[in-house]
């Protein structure tokens, strides 16, 4: 980790440096025919000579200014180049915060074309807002060059004055820079990891001016299974007060743990109805262990209680107000869950977690914004470390069920060192809004537990009945998910049950993409929801074969595997991939399909129709079958064996993939015989 501070100097020799420095600063790189990464941005359907982001760091009244400003030149080498990116792109944020704007075309006959922002920046009055836009660029064809030019700023506190950066894009860029410039009141801390670019600088009494530049960026298409910050190159940067310290684990119990845990204290009557709920749940295991204790209050909200989105106004309620209300959000679920282990003197840490794809914590410089997952964890009876993770607005978790995201990587646990017997003030926020704090803590590094594909699972079984005289399949459905599987699919439902704009996104989707729900499940007869891991969730069901089965004549019947087989497959990509993939889990999806006919039957093509298939990233399995005189059996297993796949190794992905598909691309003709 690098620290700038500005210091005083001599005006000639500031001079000397500001000139030295300014005029040696890296442009575009002069192009040679004969370098072989030219070549690649030719043969790219478009590249940038040059991409830019310089930010500028500016006081304004109590807090701060931050002005990104973007300068591109891309080069269009191809028709799909104009369609995929002759077009200006700007988010909400970015359309409605624009300090200057010019886009031009530079055609390759020598005349320009320039942009009019009063076509760009069009609405109905002064106080509507601007959406997001993407406005089509003029007169681009292939060979044109467009150069963009913007400016536009966020408000921010001097807390947030930080950012994680990276020089990449979907496109090459023969130079990419970004630069920092700030008054000299403020130090600018930096650190690079995956060897990032040392920075060129300017400090002296006037400003504070970093660039760092890379010459020969590839494009890169990052996916839903990337981690750029896990192998390429990469910044982290924040601005504080000179003469501040470097952040602790103290600190960040104190600020960030403490306010977003910490209970509320300022009504009694709602504090005192916390503790007649808590008796009444309890009942008579009020002799039973903590822990126990701790089931049964949790089992209670997640049987009966609803999550909702944060309200200003009830920010600083206090737990019995949600338990009335029988509802929480995610600031009060945390300060509830907090209560309860202090309130059963259960000792616990907090866990600061980073989702896998966002790249490993750095325990040695603890960053702002380092954390996307505060929560709980406890030593429980038996000696076994648990996790208390606090509920999202779409999703419930169970205890010791962590967000697949965290699966197998690193986390910080932090308490208190402190045995001293608790004060109120360090339990409750009262009325002067102060939070507790605490002198030293103690600190402990953990990976977080995954499953492997043993634990990972989906397990379907069907049983059918082919009626031949109605020409109509009915079947018995039995679901089992385990694992991060369980989770997910739990999370996405719950998701559709509780949002009805998604739901009918998704109902649109799958109308859309021609989905012709050969599974129609038409009634649930039971659902199970076992409560320790790898919590295993049962459904069984009821339904209708729609489209998978058809009967050619009154002796012959048609069954199409492509309708019937259903697998959770990773989906490979075409391209050659310049990332690796990093998935939260491997897993395994087996599917058992039983088809009862009515009177004997005779399978043809049935002969070398098994599939046997496995390479260093998964498995694949199908088999095809006539167990009874009536009865034909299909099984079908698809394994991901690895959580890692290196980019050189995701050809095996298509491969494995494509024996699924063959698979799926196969009919079975049935022959009924004649009872």
């Amino acid at each position: 980790m690098h620290q700038l501070f500005s210091k005083s100097k001599r005006a000639s020799l500031a001079i000397i440096i500001i000139g030295g420095l300014f005029f040696s600063f890296k442009a575009t790189v002069n192009e040679t025919t004969e370098d072989p990464f030219l070549t690649i941005c030719k043969n790219a359907d478009a590249y940038y000579t040059h991409s830019y982001r310089d930010v500028t760091y500016e006081k304004y009244w109590g807090s701060y200014r931050k002005h990104i400003s973007i300068n591109n030149k891309l080069v269009v080498n191809t028709p799909a180049g104009v369609e995929k990116y002759a077009f200006l792109i700007l988010d909400e944020f970015e359309s409605n915060n624009i300090e200057s704007f010019k886009i031009r075309t530079l055609k390759a006959n020598g005349s320009i074309v320039e942009l009019d922002s009063s076509l760009v920046f069009r609405r109905n009055s002064q106080r509507e807002k601007f959406g997001v836009i993407n406005y089509p660029i003029p007169a681009v064809e292939p060979g044109d060059t467009i150069e963009t030019n913007y400016v536009y700023y966020e408000r921010l506190e001097q807390s947030n004055l930080t950012s994680y950066v990276n020089l990449y894009s979907n496109l090459p860029s023969v130079n990419s820079q970004y630069t920092i410039k700030t008054a000299p009141d403020l130090t600018v801390r930096y650190k690079g990891y995956n060897h990032f670019p040392k920075p060129d600088i300017i400090a002296n009494d006037t400003i504070v001016y970093l660039q760092f530049s890379m010459d020969n960026v590839k494009g890169l298409v990052e996916n839903e299974h990337s981690c750029l910050p896990c192998e390429k190159p990469y910044l982290y940067y924040s601005l504080e007060k000179k003469d501040s310290e470097l952040r602790s684990w103290r600190d960040v119990y104190n600020e960030e743990f403490n306010f977003l845990t910490q209970p509320m204290a300022l009504d009694k009557e709602n504090s005192s109805y916390y503790k007649r709920w808590k008796r009444r749940v309890i009942g008579t295991a009020k002799d039973s262990t903590k822990y126990h204790q701790l089931q049964l209050l949790h089992n209670e909200v997640v049987a009966n209680f609803k999550m909702s989105p944060v309200l200003v106004d009830e920010f600083i309620k206090s737990t019995g107000y949600f338990l009335k209300e029988e509802r929480f959000d995610p600031v009060s679920i945390r300060r509830f869950y907090r209560q309860l282990l202090e309130d059963l003197e259960i000792d616990y840490w907090a866990v600061f977690g980073r989702s896998k794809q966002s790249g490993t914590i750095d325990t040695d410089y603890i960053r702002k914004g380092e954390f996307d997952h505060v929560f709980f964890a406890y030593v429980n009876e038996k000696g076994t470390l648990q996790f208390l993770y606090p509920h999202e607005e779409s999703y419930m978790y169970l205890i010791d069920e962590i967000p697949t995201s965290l699966y197998s990587t690193k986390a910080v646990l932090v308490k208190p060192k402190a045995t001293d017997k608790k004060k109120k003030k360090d339990s409750f926020i009262d009325g002067d809004l102060q939070l507790a704090r605490v002198d030293s803590v103690a600190i402990a590094t953990i990976n977080l537990p995954g499953m492997d594909s043993n634990y990972n699972y989906i397990n379907q079984m069907i049983s059918s009945d082919v009626d031949t005289q109605e020409k109509k399949t009915t079947f018995r459905y039995r679901l089992e998910v385990s694992g991060g599987l369980s989770t997910e699919m739990r999370s996405f439902f719950n998701m559709l049950s509780q949002d009805e704009d998604a739901s009918n996104f998704y109902n649109a989707l799958s109308e859309f993409e021609g989905s012709d729900n050969s599974l129609q499940i038409d009634t649930v007869t039971s659902r199970l929801q076992k409560g320790y891991k790898p919590f295993v969730y049962l459904m069984s069901a009821e339904g209708t074969l729609n489209n998978a089965i058809t009967f050619i004549n009154d002796s012959l019947v048609s069954v199409s595997l492509d309708k019937l087989i259903q697998h959770f497959q990773l989906e490979n990509s075409e391209d050659a991939p310049e990332l690796n993939y990093y998935l939260d889990y491997n897993y395994s999806d087996y599917f058992t399909f039983y088809l009862n006919f009515p009177s004997n039957i005779e399978v043809l093509g049935l002969e070398n129709g098994s599939v046997a298939f496995k390479n260093d990233l998964g498995e694949y399995i199908f088999e095809a079958k006539q167990s009874k005189e009536n009865q034909l059996i299909l099984q079908s297993n698809y394994t991901i064996l690895k959580n890692l796949i290196p980019k050189e190794k995701l050809k095996e992905l298509k491969v494995l993939n494509d024996h699924v598909k063959n698979t799926k691309g196969k009919r079975l003709i049935i022959k009924l015989k004649k009872s």
